[in-house]
């Protein structure tokens, strides 16, 4: 089998391929057999539908993807290729496909990553040819006490699973590798419902713990440790009563509401049979240090999949389709009394939402 080296191009080049391929073909439609400079040829095409949206996602939101042909009898890497859409403002081009060449007929095994963009903060082991594909794996990047890098994680996509393929020699072959988000965003939202929300932003100490640093080629966890991510953002939003009175607002300002937001980060979220290992999220008053929020973070952002029931999913199907979610906290009481109410959960693309109370307290 033959070992090729890795190989770079940008989406421009390989849609000029794609047309001078086209043009030295021009029977390849009718009798691919009777085109010699197609044959042996191997066309990838990737996908990202595995979304509740189901909608193919590849061309807006991947940025710059790499495949890799492997033998599978040896799970080694024969043959890579990476490419890069350069243009910012415009998706890939509906017919972009990576085509490898010369490629000896037999088996083999596809597995594409993506990116937003190619400086991601995820750190990326990438296996070279002659490389065990086994080599592949993301990691969070943290400081020595387990923070993870307070700044927002650019987008990573993985193989959602590899395609088997056979590559003849007496005409092209064509394979697409799905693929499957590892990276979520999500927006926290905090206010009082007996008041405005003193202090804002600043207030609360907001963070998720989890244990994921690693995730392998397959996109199981192979390395753990403690993990906290904190907000990549923070800000305070204010309404006022537009009359100039202050009602609702015993501090004697004009402002009747004010609400707290933090947007934060995560890697892939994995639901655990032992839920003491699942994600959690923790909001703390940083005055008084007193615990305010402490919940499996799995367990009510999986509530929302009830959203799409006609489609069924499981806990982990939908945390793995879904990557933006939202929590809003009504939070009372003041001091060690003070807590959550009740968390409203919304799909914002379906003007759906679910307000779960805190019946423990």
């Amino acid at each position: 089998m033959i070992i090729r080296v890795k190989k770079t191009i940008t989406a421009v080049a390989t849609f000029m391929s794609l047309m001078l391929t086209a043009t030295s073909c021009s029977m390849m439609q009718e009798d691919r057999s009777d085109c010699p400079d197609c044959r042996n040829t191997l066309r990838i095409m990737l996908r990202y539908d595995y979304n509740t949206a189901r909608a193919n996602m590849f061309a807006d939101h991947v940025k710059e993807a790499t495949v890799y042909v492997v033998d599978p009898t040896t799970d080694t890497v024969v043959d890579t290729q990476t490419a890069r859409n350069d243009d910012s403002n415009r998706p890939w081009s509906p017919s972009f496909a990576f085509n490898f060449e010369e490629l000896a007929p037999g088996n083999y095994r596809l597995y594409a990553t993506g990116r937003s963009k190619a400086d991601a903060t995820i750190s990326t082991v990438e296996p070279l040819t002659a490389d065990a594909i086994s080599r592949l794996q993301f990691t969070v990047p943290v400081d020595s006490t387990g923070n993870v890098t307070a700044e927002r994680l650019d987008t990573l996509w993985n193989t959602l699973a590899p395609v088997d393929i056979r590559v003849l020699e007496s005409e092209p072959t064509e394979a697409t590798i799905p693929l499957m988000r590892l990276t979520n965003d999500l927006n926290i939202v905090v206010f009082r419902r007996d008041g405005s929300l003193a202090g804002g932003h600043e207030r609360y100490d907001v963070s998720v713990t989890d244990e994921n640093v690693t995730l392998g080629y397959d996109n199981t966890t192979t390395a753990t440790a403690p993990l906290v991510y904190r907000p990549f953002a923070a800000w305070t939003t204010e309404s006022t009563v537009s009359d100039g009175s202050t009602i609702g607002t015993p501090d004697g300002s004009a402002v009747a509401e004010r609400n707290a937001h933090y947007d934060l980060s995560l890697f892939r979220l994995v639901s655990h049979d032992d839920a003491r290992r699942n994600a959690r999220l923790i909001i703390r008053n940083r005055e008084t240090a007193h615990e305010i929020v402490n919940i499996d973070l799995c367990h009510y952002l999986a509530l929302a999949r009830n959203a799409y029931e006609t489609r069924h999913y499981g806990v982990q199907e939908y945390l793995d389709r879904e990557y933006d979610y939202r929590l809003d906290f009504g939070i009372e009481g003041t001091g060690p009394s003070e807590t959550w109410k009740y968390i409203t959960i919304s799909i914002n693309v379906l003007s759906w939402s679910i307000r779960i109370q805190n019946e423990e307290l």
